[in-house]
């Protein structure tokens, strides 16, 4: 049954997404798809962390020099199902952005559908789509439009992280300055994974404790779900400024991330995840000196909620404003290398007695990529450390383009650390990565 649903879903990408262009009252249409297959495999026991088969079709109509419309849909396939077990509630998700799953094992979604128009100079873009703001590797400072992924934590492409939203997007350009503005319509946040998966989030920075003795229950989020009042808006105005690449960016919005407020009735302590909004400023500045890149992020929140362990307190939670800023300089050793290190800091405006995480958060990152065999090989090394509770992860990925269209991968992903820390929980899952990815 399983594998003539894996072959039924390759044929189809065969059949329906070779390469096709037509002419005709609608203008030209292209059809095409990534045929995507990755097997995990724990190094602890060798037991199959997952195996999916990932179908991603994409049409583009164009009517007209001004107006093209685009859809992009993703089938996948997953059955070892550890990733997300059984049939995931979905209840972080706008009922217009959730997937729709085919029992527990295949999940259907629509990742992107919208409508491009210029009018005169003004660009826009309505439907559900991905909006990137920020640069930085594996983490993000100021890349908070959309919110994320989190059935593998932090291992994929931002691009595969990110849950797209219903956005009205324009910008416009003033002189010098393009300005894009923002209104998402879609009230869908982070998507953590459920208990008893794999990258189930277990941390103390993230996951309440109960008083030993005392049972916890969790209430599904108290999430907002009015379209229009609990919109989020934002605005970026960038330029290219004597050598210099500049963005000054403001949102008003709900925070991705729930607040875990926790409650005492009869039968011992409730945990509520709600979602409060917040004002985001910051900007990006970056500029190339011959081979050396040097770019920053910074991004200023004005209400952000962490946990604390202290009994005292009376909802577990604590208020503070954040500032949040990564350093990043890129090397390139040659045309074919390249070295880039980051500093991410998070600093916490408030900070009392039994806060779950420390006042100053740092994390270090350190990317070496390099193309070998004439571009057909790629190799490439991101390691990510946290300094304060000496935990991290190292990711390994080696590229090899057996042909113009299809690509084979060999990787592995490797946590260390104390199990309270954000990388060091995952320290048992570990793994060695086999993939191919076919354009069609």
């Amino acid at each position: 049954m399983r594998s003539c649903l894996v072959a039924s879903l390759v044929l189809s990408a065969m059949a329906f997404a070779s390469p096709v262009r037509a002419d005709g009252l609608l203008g030209r249409v292209d059809l095409r798809a990534l045929f995507e297959t990755e097997l995990a495999l724990e190094t602890r026991d060798g037991g199959l962390q997952k195996w999916d088969w990932v179908l991603s079709p994409e049409i583009e109509i164009r009517a007209s020099d001004r107006v093209q419309l685009t859809a992009i849909g993703r089938a996948r396939f997953d059955p070892v199902d550890d990733l997300e077990p059984g049939r995931p509630s979905q209840d972080t998700r706008a009922d217009a952005s959730k997937r729709l799953l085919v029992g527990s094992l295949v999940d259907l979604e629509l990742r992107e559908l919208y409508l491009d128009a210029t009018l005169g100079s003004v660009f826009l873009r309505a439907g559900r789509q991905q909006v990137v703001w920020g640069q930085a590797d594996g983490l993000r400072v100021l890349d908070v439009v959309n919110p994320l992924s989190y059935r593998e934590f932090i291992l994929p492409d931002f691009e595969d992280r990110r849950i797209p939203l219903w956005i009205l997007n324009a910008e416009v350009p003033l002189g010098p300055v393009t300005a894009q503005l923002l209104w998402i319509l879609d009230p869908t946040y982070d998507e953590p994974p459920e208990d008893g998966a794999t990258f189930a989030f277990t941390t103390p920075r993230l996951v309440p404790r109960p008083p030993p003795g005392v049972s916890a229950r969790l209430r599904d989020p108290a999430k907002p779900d009015r379209v229009v009042a609990d919109s989020d808006a934002g605005l970026r105005l960038a330029a290219f400024l004597g050598g210099w690449d500049l963005t000054l960016n403001y949102m008003h919005h709900y925070q991705d991330q729930p607040v875990l407020r926790r409650s005492l009735d009869a039968r011992g302590v409730v945990v509520t995840p709600e979602y409060e909004r917040t004002h985001l400023t910051g900007g990006t500045i970056a500029r190339a000196f011959g081979d050396l890149t040097l770019r920053a992020e910074l991004a200023y929140s004005t209400r952000r909620f962490f946990l604390t362990e202290s009994a005292a307190d009376p909802d577990g939670v604590f208020r503070t404003g954040e500032l949040g800023y990564v350093l990043g300089l890129d090397y390139s050793v040659d045309g074919d290398t390249l070295v880039s290190g980051q500093v991410f800091q998070s600093v916490l405006t408030a900070h009392p007695r039994g806060a779950a995480r420390d006042q100053v958060d740092t994390q270090l990152t350190l990317l070496i990529q390099r193309e070998l065999l004439n571009d057909r090989l790629e190799a490439r090394m991101l390691a990510i450390h946290g300094a304060n509770d000496g935990d991290g992860l190292v990711q390994l990925d080696l590229g090899y383009e057996l042909r113009s269209n299809v690509i084979v991968r060999i990787g592995g992903d490797f946590f260390y650390g104390s199990p309270s820390g954000l990388f060091g929980q995952f320290d048992q899952a570990d793994r060695i990565t086999l993939g191919m990815e076919v354009g069609l």
